[in-house]
């Protein structure tokens, strides 16, 4: 009897010690960025050589969350619902990379606004993602900012399937000659430990100088939160309305893109405010408890003069809760939370999402044509 307590005993002891000094390691190597942090701009343009932003020319941008090129058609993922956290090879996220690849160079757009790149994460095979898409946009300057950083993430709980070590961002590639890029961290977070190996979503702003001007193209690349309580989206939205409102006042041009993950306006209606809507057509839950994508704040938007720039007719994200039903599509559950939003002093002529039918990341690309005025 003494013997057996003496095991159990030992046996308690050594995994508290263990979880303890686990706990301990994560705290030592937390990602703790800076507020405001200026970025390396790799490869930029010759400003000597006129490689300017332009009044009343047309420019094009691309937002793509690539999903670190594992979240492809085949995919589920735990927190939608799913199983797995990576995909089975590194062969199948290398023929993701390939595809997105081939997507960036076939639309050879101006300025590309990309998220969820892995650097050296254990979930994509530490394949350096950002040198791929910087080799594949070999004559674009290139800004990346870190927006989550982890020596081991101990999630799922399940040995087999934890996703251990994560370097990953979002990613700005433009041909114009870029002033300043600036990494702004956001407010809000995790309550400890699990921040310790969670996301610290950021804004990459980059400021590009007009030709004939004293204004600036203010690009804002950004990811924001997806599966918190609702508080951090909040603060987060706060942050870049601020951010917004000041370029605005300004007179700089403004454009914000990426993943919002909240749903666009033409993605629901009847709208009175976050408890009271109601979504339309396709983006409707076809189950109470999946992923909610909760409404962009419409009114303060429309009341201080932005505009939306977003494509209503080809859904922008599914849901991973398992693999894409491509026989009967109307059983995957979408969104509508890719997308941009413009100060007025810019004209919009297009926006269309890419329909690359979720083969490759469970995000669809859009692209926005426009001009300033």
């Amino acid at each position: 009897m003494k013997k057996a307590l003496k095991i159990t005993f030992i046996t308690f002891t050594v995994i508290l010690v263990f979880i303890v000094g686990f706990v301990l390691t994560l705290h030592v190597f937390e990602f703790r960025p800076n507020e405001t942090k200026n970025i390396a701009i790799t490869n930029n343009l010759d400003n000597e050589n006129n490689n300017y932003v332009e009044l009343n020319k047309e420019i094009s941008i691309l937002t793509f969350n690539t999903g670190y090129a594992s979240l492809s058609e085949t995919e589920d993922f735990v927190m939608d619902g799913g199983t797995k956290t990576k995909m089975d090879s590194q062969a199948e996220v290398e023929v993701n990379l390939e595809g997105i690849e081939t997507i960036l160079t076939r639309e050879s757009v101006d300025i590309y606004l990309l998220q969820e790149i892995d650097i050296d994460s254990k979930r994509s095979f530490n394949i350096n993602q950002y040198e791929i898409y910087q080799d594949a946009l070999i004559e674009y300057n290139s800004t990346l900012a870190y927006n989550y950083r982890a020596i081991f993430v101990p999630f799922p709980f399940n040995p087999t399937k934890m996703l251990g070590k994560v370097n990953s961002g979002i990613a700005t590639f433009s041909n114009f000659y870029l002033e300043e890029s600036t990494r702004f961290q956001l407010p809000g977070s995790f309550p400890w430990p699990v921040r310790l190996a969670n996301l610290k979503r950021a804004l990459l702003i980059n400021r590009y100088p007009i030709a004939s001007s004293d204004k600036e193209l203010v690009i804002i690349n950004l990811h924001l939160s997806a599966y918190d309580d609702g508080t951090m989206r909040k603060q987060e939205m706060e942050a870049l309305k601020t951010i917004m409102l000041e370029e605005k006042n300004k007179g700089n041009y403004v454009i914000a893109g990426g993943d919002f993950n909240q749903s666009f306006p033409s993605a629901y209606s009847d709208y009175q405010n976050e408890e009271d809507f109601q979504y339309k057509d396709i983006y409707t839950l076809k189950e109470a408890f999946y992923w909610q994508a909760y409404p962009l704040e419409e009114l303060w938007f429309e009341d201080n003069d932005f505009i939306f720039g977003v494509d209503s007719s080809t859904p922008t994200c599914r849901l991973l809760n398992k693999p894409l039903d491509t026989e009967n599509p109307n059983n995957n559950q979408y969104y509508l939370i890719d997308g941009y939003i413009v100060s007025n002093n810019v004209t919009l002529i297009s926006v269309d999402t890419l329909d690359e039918n979720f083969k490759y990341s469970d995000h669809n690309p859009v692209k926005l044509v426009l001009k300033l005025k």
